[in-house]
């Protein structure tokens, strides 16, 4: 086939590709909000009409340590309120995994080609850009909205890559310009990543794979090797040793139920989990609710020390053969290098499935360039079916995921299959019992939620979780506060306690348990003592914001002024002395609300951003409201 020939059929075949994944994704897009899509978009509920509220907006929210700015002002190309609808959120989602897509191919073309030639590089990159788009596992990255944010990190990473693999392709001797170029590019394209994620600062390190890899028998000048040392190396070093420094994450782990040494013994196992997905391309026990995985304490658990030697043999060949095994040295080293940030050290969640988004093309690298290699060297004849089981490849990975699309498409159908495929799931079986009684089911749904907390019964959030339904629905409670409270001790606090607890009072004032808020309002001054409530002292003051905002609904002034002094002692912040400066000034009590409006003045001075002009004005405007409030109350 002539070279136009060649570049048109690639063309076509690529751009069906495009159309087919549009299209195998399209039952997923009717699909719903789910768990942290609520508490990030839920900061839309300011209304962005302006530059005040879109500081609002950026200012709210369960975003990363950086904010990730760029990934929420992407939100606002779907909507600017809330509530809102998902559809127009989880499509953009869709289009930029398109993008990403296109992007890729790019990359992996400028990449194989430094190795292959021109038409097994185009095929090549064509085959891998093709699983990145249509494998299951991406589902819950493409259609779960909040994680947008992997997505843009890992469009502005990519973007990053061409860059840089294009100017290394094209110019055999690079001068100071061109290392200003690449140095221009790494910084803008980190930071673009980073802001949209975190993981994104991880931009060197995958540039420095590919430099130890696939441009590893490239000559290179010795200015250039001084750049790598201090672009691509330095970074990688510091990070390594940020990582690697355990007394800041030991804390961290506290409000946690595995420990440092535990999540370090079971990540390895969890990374080849990973790749058993990635290879396999299965969808049973897929999903968010991931809270069941297995935690080991020991290495010498055979299945941690199995994958540890697993993990360190794979790293030891990829570095030692990467001048032999280019490509399959770099899918190896991109896998484990991508999971350095997110499966290490810092305390996150053991397991999700985005986390592999990007990374996915590095077993994928891996599996095809051993299967070419095997296949031509058993015979040429054997190797020219290569297309067709890279079609049946293809067929197989789309069918899995258009079904597991389908299943996106509803609560109604997803949930009772994560619920079933994860009982040792707190998180997947409290979705279960609430959407049983959202399709009017509540005894079913309570039912649920009795054998849960016959497994967990240590989380409080499900008696909780008992008695709002039971006084929603109308049903005798199976739980009571003061039973719950004299045995708070025996419970921790868990991630699903603040959700409950604000459907809880947001209820309970207007339903069949309006009478037990007296005994409510007692639960929550014990709930300090649950086990780790000391390290998660954010979620404790939530509790005491609801008990307040309930005092005043009540026309309690006194007890709601208590509550959110609680607050101010657990959590001082601007917010909890802006909320008792509205209460006082509600209260008429004028001089103590100017004294906490100059305290949230001055925390606000201090704070990382501090007051800008526009904020000091208004700051004076609340001042001259008091007084001028004030000289009302006198005169009457």
């Amino acid at each position: 086939m002539d070279q136009s020939r060649h570049s048109a059929f690639v063309s076509a075949t690529f751009f069906f590709l495009l159309a087919a994944t549009w299209f195998i994704y399209q039952p997923a897009i009717s699909g719903p909000f789910l768990l942290d899509d609520f508490d990030n978009l839920g900061a839309l509920d300011v209304g962005v009409v302006d530059s005040d509220t879109l500081q609002q907006y950026l200012d709210k929210g369960k975003a990363g340590p950086l904010g990730r700015p760029i990934a929420k002002l992407s939100f606002l190309l779907d909507d600017n309120a809330w509530p809102s609808s998902p559809e127009n959120f989880k499509r953009t989602n869709l289009y930029i995994h398109l993008l990403i897509g296109v992007i890729l191919f790019i990359a992996l073309r400028l990449l194989a080609r430094q190795l292959l030639n021109r038409n097994q590089s185009d095929w090549f990159a064509l085959l891998v850009t093709a699983l990145f788009l249509v494998h299951p596992i991406q589902v819950s990255t493409v259609m779960y909205v909040v994680q947008r944010m992997t997505q843009l990190s890992a469009l502005f990473v990519l973007l990053g890559v061409v860059f840089h693999l294009y100017v290394r392709s094209r110019i055999d001797h690079l001068q100071i310009k061109h290392l200003l170029l690449l140095s221009l590019n790494l910084v803008v394209f980190t930071l673009l990543a980073a802001f949209s994620k975190e993981s994104g600062v991880l931009l060197p390190v995958f540039l420095l794979v590919i430099e130890v890899t696939i441009f590893s028998s490239k000559s290179s000048s010795v200015l250039f090797l001084w750049w790598r040392r201090v672009c691509l190396q330095l970074p990688t070093i510091i990070l390594l040793v940020y990582l690697s420094y355990f007394p800041k994450w030991m804390g961290s782990y506290a409000g946690r139920d595995f420990t440092l040494l535990e999540r370090l013994l079971t990540q390895p196992v969890i990374l080849w989990d990973y790749i058993g997905s990635i290879i396999s391309m299965r969808v049973s026990g897929l999903g968010l609710f991931q809270d069941d995985y297995p935690i080991y304490s020991t290495f010498f658990e055979p299945v941690v020390l199995v994958s540890v030697i697993g993990l360190v043999f794979c790293f030891a060949w990829a570095v030692k053969c990467r001048r032999k095994y280019p490509l399959v040295s770099f899918g190896i080293l991109w896998f484990l290098a991508g999971h350095i940030l997110e499966s290490t050290t810092v305390s996150l969640e053991l397991y999700f499935e985005h986390r592999n988004y990007l990374l996915i093309i590095g077993p994928l690298i891996v599996v095809f360039s051993i299967l070419g290699k095997t296949l031509q060297k058993i015979s040429s004849d054997v190797a020219k079916f290569s297309p067709v089981f890279a079609v049946i490849v293809f067929l197989i990975s789309s069918m899995s995921t258009w079904g597991y699309a389908n299943e996106w498409s509803s609560l109604n159908r997803i949930i009772p299959i994560w619920a079933a495929e994860h009982p040792d799931s707190p998180r997947a079986q409290r979705t279960y019992a609430q959407l049983l009684a959202s399709m009017g089911l509540p005894d079913a749904g309570l039912d649920v939620l009795d054998d849960a907390y016959k497994r967990f019964p240590y989380d409080m959030s499900i008696p909780v979780m008992s008695i709002d339904m039971s006084c929603v629905f109308e049903r005798k409670q199976r739980y009571e506060f003061e039973e719950l409270a004299r045995s708070v001790k025996d419970h921790s606090l868990t991630d699903g306690l603040r959700p409950v607890l604000q459907s809880l009072f947001r209820r309970i004032y207007d339903n069949s348990c309006k009478d037990q808020i007296d005994q409510l309002h007692a639960f929550i001054e014990v709930l300090p003592y649950l086990q780790k409530a000391d390290y998660l002292r954010s979620a404790i003051a939530v509790f005491f914001v609801l008990d307040g905002d309930l005092y005043v609904k009540e026309g309690n002034g006194d007890r709601a002024l208590r509550s959110y002094q609680i607050v101010d002692q657990i959590l001082p912040s601007v917010d909890s002395a802006l909320r008792i400066t509205g209460l006082l000034i509600r209260v008429k009590d004028f001089q103590r609300a100017r004294q906490t409006l100059q305290l949230a003045l001055e925390r606000d001075r201090s704070s990382r951003l501090g007051v800008s002009s526009k904020k000091e004005k208004q700051y004076a405007e609340k001042f001259e409201m008091i007084d001028r409030l004030e000289s009302m109350s006198n005169s009457q």
